[in-house]
């Protein structure tokens, strides 16, 4: 069971350990929406675990996009 130590969630490993487990983009988006939701997170389930490993990361970045649009951010 998760407990919050290195390794357990990559956006955990990100935002309490100073990891970098996804690209720059994501990453920055990421942060964005924190900023404004800290459980925005909630609605993705596994799928960062697959955004770690470099895969499905079109539709990451997709939803991430549609979910900054929903809280007025702009990516830049």
């Amino acid at each position: 069971m998760p407990n919050g130590t290195p390794g357990d969630h990559p956006y955990t490993d990100m935002v309490a350990h100073g990891k970098h487990p996804f690209p720059p983009d994501i990453e920055s988006m990421l942060w964005k929406l924190r900023a404004v939701d800290h459980s925005f997170m909630n609605q993705f389930g596994w799928e960062p675990f697959e955004w770690e490993k470099g895969k499905n990361l079109d539709d990451a970045r997709r939803k991430l996009r549609a979910l900054m649009k929903k809280h007025g951010l702009n990516e830049d």
